[in-house]
């Protein structure tokens, strides 16, 4: 009896240690703020610096070039082997990601991009260059998907908008930097130093990334669909590099059999249980169809606008790489400023609302380029035509990601944060697949020279004015779906 009640006792006494070593609703919640400020915060510098690195390869393309003795063709493969590697990985990474835990998948793609910054830093040759590129496709899309999803997951509705909008102004503002820090760099320290530049950068946002504890999987009991992803790489490796090679004779096969592969990918999607890119997200809410619609056709119709306007001002208006970065920035600038209050007006009015006049402001800015670009159009135009592109993206972006989240079950966020990726990455490969068809089409092969800047200048006008009435189609899906969702 003394026995039993001596561990009755010491029953009562563990219980009541249990009950003094639990958190007190106070210490909880501070554990929680914390958790949410780390991934932020990892979010954005991920952002900033990942982001410089990737657009700031532009600038070190002559450089790299002149070392390992590049065709054009091949120099244009440097910055698309990254972009295509990138939306080849986003489905399966951002499935991955629902069935391993999106913090894993994070740590995996900032690791990833350190090796492949590495091997890109001791490239030999043409060949370890790509193998670099490629790797740093990886894993930049492994934590530029898995780092939205989990800040989209941490915060309530009633802030998503706001820290999205924080989220993606840091894209910005490393689209900002990336150009101006790179050019020192190379013109200082050598092209490879894009590569340290990267390496270091991704150890600040591994070490907040480290410092929090690992999430659970949304979905840890479903399977991967490899048949799905098998499908998946066919459909974007074929599809989007014979549409990038057009002037070549496999081009069109290529092209054909990778549209044969979506129609399979799209049939297998609707049947597995586990797709990697659940196509039924589109068949059950018409809101997040046309918003993932509406993004295709803003990246479609935008994303080449500052490679255009770059080799206008460098070889139509005489500008110097410098100056014509300088006046480049006026987009990305105010797409930073901008975008976080963007985000904050999406979660008081609909995201929808506030995305179609994004996208409308985007459609203007173009048709003004389209009407007055010529080799006397006035600087400051320019200038403030490219601010109104910056100002569109702003009040689109952030809404539009917004109103995709906000469309979906939270155990499905992975998912549509793969979609966004998605979405993004093909209207870019799109935008630059058709400006450089028309490039070959007006302009013709060769190096392009001041000389055929009135060619440069009629072909951009061309682009232009193919863009603009596709940049109407994403306004009226913007509108469409926010009716039929508000309905």
């Amino acid at each position: 009896m003394d026995g039993l009640k001596k561990n009755e006792a010491g029953t009562e006494s563990s219980g009541k240690d249990m009950k003094d070593n639990s958190p007190s609703p106070e210490a909880a919640e501070a554990r929680l703020v914390r958790r949410r400020k780390l991934i932020l915060w990892s979010a954005i510098t991920a952002n900033i610096l990942g982001n410089s690195g990737l657009v700031g390869v532009n600038v070190a393309l002559p450089a790299m070039g002149s070392e390992f003795n590049l065709t054009a063709f091949r120099l244009g493969w440097v910055s698309l082997a990254t972009l295509l590697v990138m939306a080849i990985s986003s489905a399966p990474t951002a499935r991955l990601s629902d069935l391993v835990g999106r913090h894993r998948i994070a740590v995996f793609g900032m690791v990833t991009t350190m090796v492949a910054a590495l091997i890109g830093a001791l490239s030999y040759s043409y060949v370890s260059l790509m193998v670099s590129r490629a790797l740093l496709g990886l894993g930049l899309v492994s934590y530029f998907t898995t780092i939205t999803t989990m800040v989209a997951a941490e915060y309530p509705a009633e802030e998503r908008g706001r820290v999205l909008g924080l989220t993606i102004s840091a894209v910005y503002i490393g689209l900002s930097l990336g150009p101006m820090i790179v050019g020192m760099l190379v013109q200082y320290l050598g092209w490879r130093s894009l590569f340290w530049f990267t390496l270091i950068g991704n150890v600040p946002p591994l070490i907040l990334l480290l410092m929090v504890e690992p999430d659970l999987p949304p979905t840890p009991d479903e399977k991967l669909d490899w048949i799905g992803i098998l499908l998946w790489v066919l459909t974007l490796g074929l599809g989007f590099t014979g549409l990038a090679s057009l002037k070549q004779t496999f081009a069109i096969p290529m092209l054909t059999i990778g549209v044969a592969m979506a129609v399979l990918f799209f049939l297998r999607s609707l049947k597995s249980k586990n797709p990697i890119l659940d196509m039924r997200l589109f068949f059950d809410s018409r809101s997040f169809s046309f918003s993932s619609l509406a993004a295709y056709i803003s990246y479609l119709s935008s994303f080449s606008i500052s490679f255009l306007m770059s080799l206008y001002l460098q070889y139509a208006k005489g500008l110097s790489p410098s100056k014509a970065g300088l006046y480049l920035m006026a987009q990305p600038v105010i797409q930073a400023m901008l975008t976080p209050i963007s985000g904050r007006l999406s979660d008081s009015m609909a995201p929808w609302r506030l995305a179609s006049k994004g996208i409308a402001t985007i459609m203007v800015a173009i048709l003004i380029f389209a009407l007055t670009l010529s080799s006397v159009t006035p600087d400051l135009l320019l200038i403030v035509t490219m601010a109104m592109t910056g100002v569109g993206f702003a009040f689109f972006s952030a809404p539009n990601t917004n109103a995709i989240m906000s469309a979906v079950p939270p155990k499905r966020l992975g998912q549509a944060s793969g979609v966004i990726t998605v979405t993004r990455l093909c209207g870019q490969i799109t935008s630059m697949a058709v400006t450089t068809l028309v490039f070959g089409l007006v302009i013709g092969s060769g190096v392009i020279t001041a000389e055929k800047s009135p060619e440069l200048i009629r072909a951009c006008v061309i682009i232009f004015w193919i863009f603009a009435p596709v940049c109407l189609v994403g306004v009226l899906a913007s509108l469409t779906g926010g009716k039929k969702s508000s309905a």
